[in-house]
């Protein structure tokens, strides 16, 4: 069944808790007993309203009509993220949200994230299609799943969500479902899984209202659903899965959804489960009902039934940390290879534990001077040299440092043999690089010989030294005492040529320049002044600077529910930053 889990293990819930015994047979018997209950709404509905309807279809006249009853037609707006190429097919994707738009009744169309081809495509096809880019990311640009489901939640516009890739084809009889569930007085939640078809040969006519072959001649929907049945075969691909719900303001499940990539596997089929074992809705399984289809490529491109045999998509860590967060969060069970055990998802990024890394870092304790400190900063600037030796550039970034904009254009214009650091010096004039002023709390270095023969001295450096990395850093290529100071604000390190740059503190200011920390309105100030970033740095403590920073409004993230703090329902409040595509460089 569709939503029982991988395997019978049960693992324990966050908090310790485990989950009841005999969660598989509780989702059976529930999914059971929402199929009897949806069943029994259908047949009481009016058969005459649906004959109707499906005459429409086959006759090829207007878009199918809502059964009649007494509640109003149901708000419905479609949600997805559509894929940049060669990921995912502009013509697919613009097909697919054209039949969105050709269902009946009151349906609204939704894009998230801020690709151009969503702009294109909402400019193309009217005001049905709005694009929301307020939606948290991956510094790859995929989409976070769970951002998309509390945008989605937070549409008060609507009565029903969908979520949907952006290459399902939907068909009307979604709609139907739709309507019929929306006249159950309770919280509920629908999944189906779309049919997978090897080509579809239809289009949509120009005023949308039905499908037409190549030769112009319209299409019934019972024609549709009486494709060959080889080319129906459910398919294990989550992004065959079609959600909906009502309610949007209501909870789904009990607990927090994790940080799945969107679009990578698991996070469908997790939110089911959780939906289902949290007990707080009725779960709809529809899968029997043809409402979709989606192109065959997926099952080749895209098969997570491969980590059931051990293997995951080839090349791909999304899909591991996928999986890691399927398995180790709620109570769903999904097999993870061995292999990828140390890879970690949480806010977007691939993770591993160095293990040359001290084991006993303490959380409040390891500030600025303490020993801790001194062991922590020397690891980085080991595990540094180790990715510019693999053919990486590599943007180092402290946890303390807010980002205003993408720095990487700038950065990237320093031209070739160069180190670009932050500066420590807090005075306004004079130079800026004066002895123990290099921050190495934020460089960028470039992976190039002269870059990796000075990191390897910096490494030695520090091994060496009773302190931390960071005065390593400026005696190595700025030399003790500032003699290889070339002007105020460069020095060259003489065995390398490597030029070090300080960069510019209105642009890249430390937590002692200007006292911007103290500004009535920092965010303001600092934008005037053009910051990409400003450093919480000059002040000891990790609690210390969470006082001095969150009252700032410089906090964009809530911990608890792994998101970034957005606010969709002031539409002229959103900030949007600048994507970060990093890997189109033509320099790695």
């Amino acid at each position: 069944m569709l939503l029982t889990s991988h395997h019978r293990c049960s693992p324990p819930r966050r908090g310790g808790r485990r989950p009841r015994s005999g969660v598989a047979d509780l989702a059976g018997c529930l999914l059971l007993l929402a199929l009897v209950a949806a069943a029994a709404v259908f047949c009481m509905s009016s058969s005459s309203s649906r004959a109707r309807s499906r005459r429409q279809h086959e006759d090829g006249g207007s878009r199918e009509t809502l059964p009649s009853g007494s509640g109003a037609t149901p708000r419905v707006t479609i949600f997805s993220a559509l894929r940049p190429a060669p990921e995912g097919s502009p013509a697919r994707q613009e097909l697919a949200v054209r039949s969105w738009l050709a269902l009946p009744g009151n349906v609204s169309v939704v894009l998230l994230g801020a690709h151009a081809s969503s702009l294109a495509i909402a400019g193309r096809l009217g005001r049905r299609v709005t694009v929301d880019a307020a939606i948290d990311s991956a510094f790859t640009g995929t989409p976070f799943f769970h951002s998309i489901v509390a945008r989605a939640q937070a549409a008060s516009d609507s009565d029903i969500c969908v979520l949907v890739d952006a290459e399902n084809i939907l068909l009307p009889e979604i709609v139907n479902a739709l309507a019929h569930l929306s006249k159950v007085d309770r919280d509920w939640f629908l999944v189906a899984m779309s049919r997978n078809i090897t080509e579809f040969l239809y289009q949509l006519a120009d005023n949308g209202s039905h499908w037409v072959q190549a030769d112009g001649k319209t299409v019934s929907f019972r024609k549709l659903r009486e494709i060959p049945a080889d080319k129906w075969a459910s398919e294990s691909s989550d992004r065959g899965l079609i959600v909906a719900w009502n309610s949007p303001s209501s909870p789904l499940h009990a607990g927090v959804l994790p940080s799945f990539l969107y679009g990578r596997g698991a996070h469908n089929r997790w939110l089911a489960h959780e939906v289902l074992s949290s007990e707080m809705r009725l779960v709809f399984d529809a899968s029997g009902l043809v409402l979709g289809f989606y192109p065959e490529s997926f099952s080749s491109m895209y098969d997570m039934s491969a980590s059931k045999r051990g293997r995951l998509p080839a090349g791909s860590w999304k899909y591991s940390v996928n999986c890691h967060l399927a398995a180790i969060y709620g109570s769903y069970c999904y097999q993870l290879p061995r292999r990828h055990s140390t890879v970690l998802h949480k806010v977007g990024l691939p993770v591993f534990r160095d293990p040359l890394s001290p084991k006993n870092v303490s959380f409040d304790d390891c500030h600025f001077g303490t020993k801790c400190f001194q062991q922590v900063t020397k690891v980085k600037s080991r595990i540094v040299l180790e990715i510019l030796k693999l053919g990486y550039n590599v943007l180092l970034s402290d946890v303390d440092v807010y980002w205003f904009d993408n720095p990487m254009p700038f950065l990237y214009s320093l031209g070739p043999a160069t180190f670009g650091a932050q500066s420590d010096e807090y005075n306004e004039t004079g130079p800026i690089n004066l002895p123990r002023r290099l921050n190495s709390g934020f460089y960028f270095a470039r992976s190039d010989n002269a870059t990796i023969t000075a990191m390897q001295m910096i490494v030695k450096h520090a091994s060496d030294s009773g302190l931390s990395e960071q005065p390593s850093f400026y005696d190595v290529m700025c030399g003790k005492n500032g003699t290889n100071r070339i002007s105020d604000d460069k020095c060259l390190e003489p065995n390398t040529n490597l030029t070090v740059v300080f960069l510019n503190r209105d642009l890249f200011p430390n937590g002692a320049y200007k006292g911007l920390w103290e500004k009535h309105d920092v965010q303001s100030t600092c934008k005037k002044l053009g910051c990409f970033i400003i450093h919480n740095n000059w002040i000891n403590g990790r609690k210390k600077k969470l006082r001095r920073q969150m009252p700032t409004g410089l906090w964009d993230y809530d911990p608890t529910s792994r998101l970034c703090l957005q606010d969709w329902s002031d539409r002229g409040s959103f900030r949007l930053m600048g994507q970060f595509h990093l890997f189109e460089d033509t320099d790695r």
